[in-house]
């Protein structure tokens, strides 16, 4: 057995998975799997497809694709080299070099002819706007009134007449600053991405709602990725799991594409993709358990330097 296929087994083991359940997880068949951790690449159907099942395999069992990759290229079969020697040419068959010439005089032709018409059409609508149109307007009649205002024997002038007939302006009353509408109990927000998790807030108390279309592995954790076990279980099709937020909550699924997660309501984006899914939900007033959390994300190991480091932030 191969270092890169003792790694995926225990991996898999670790996740309590068969291979039964691996290959309806990746839709990868049972034997290429197997093949895959004795190390035995040659029983695959190529290199190409060596490197995407053993990637599809990671992501099933919640590892690093990429790093695995990365780390044990030398193991994998390498992709296959581009042929040296390029394949002759078919011939082609002679071109008549009259016909194709004759073709190009005939679109010279015909593409000046249309630019000519293209032009002298231009002309003519210029002629028109400037030239003929404003002649065709009639004149506009004098504003100015006939006869003014002026008050009569007895009559004393108004306000607006002594001032010059200019009216008073109205005051303009200050349109009142507009409040911040709060943030309503029980929602929940986007906050960032980080890495491959992404991190939303609670706002209140909230339930996660879990409901599986397929089969798909969801691992639940309190306290951050490497937290406190909730649930680390295959779900089936139908299944259903309830996951109060009252502490930072981790979550990966195997499975995106069969996994419905919804919290207060509200359906989160996890990408319906057939691969794995880390969501993070952490409390708006969590305080200390929301930077550990982020700390735990972060890769710190010592957790008074990990929460001294999030609240320098």
């Amino acid at each position: 057995m191969s270092e890169l296929g003792q790694t995926l087994r225990t991996a898999r083991e670790e996740m309590g998975l068969s291979l039964d359940q691996v290959q309806e997880m990746t839709k990868i068949r049972k034997h290429y799997l197997t093949a895959i951790e004795e190390g035995n690449y040659a029983a695959l159907p190529g290199s190409f497809y060596a490197r995407a099942f053993v990637k599809n395999y990671a992501e099933a069992v919640g590892l690093n694709a990429d790093e695995l990759l990365n780390y044990y290229k030398n193991e994998l079969p390498a992709a296959p080299a581009a042929s040296a020697v390029e394949p002759a040419a078919a011939p082609q068959p002679p071109r008549k070099a009259s016909t194709s010439r004759a073709t190009s005089e005939r679109v010279g032709k015909l593409g000046f002819s249309v630019l000519m018409w293209a032009f002298l059409a231009l002309i003519v609508v210029l002629i028109w706007i400037f030239v003929i149109k404003p002649d065709r307007q009639t004149p506009t009649a004098d504003e100015t009134p006939i006869t003014t205002n002026t008050p009569g024997p007895g009559q004393s002038p108004s306000p607006g007449d002594a001032a010059g007939g200019a009216s008073p302006s109205p005051s303009l009353t200050p349109s009142p600053t507009p409040t911040p509408t709060p943030t309503p109990e029980g929602a929940v927000t986007f906050d960032r991405k980080s890495g491959k998790i992404d991190y939303y807030k609670t706002n209140g108390a909230v339930t996660i709602e879990l409901s599986f279309t397929g089969t798909a592995w969801i691992e639940v954790r309190k306290g951050g990725p490497k937290g406190e076990f909730l649930y680390n279980k295959a779900a089936e099709a139908g299944d259903t799991l309830s996951v109060p937020v009252d502490d930072v909550i981790y979550l990966n699924t195997g499975r995106a594409d069969n996994t419905e997660i919804t919290v207060g309501g509200q359906l989160i984006d996890d990408g319906d993709r057939p691969s794995s899914k880390k969501i993070q939900f952490e409390p708006a007033s969590g305080g200390d358990a929301a930077s550990g959390g982020d700390a735990d994300s972060a890769g710190t190991t010592d957790g008074t330097s990990g929460s001294d480091s999030e609240n320098s932030q």
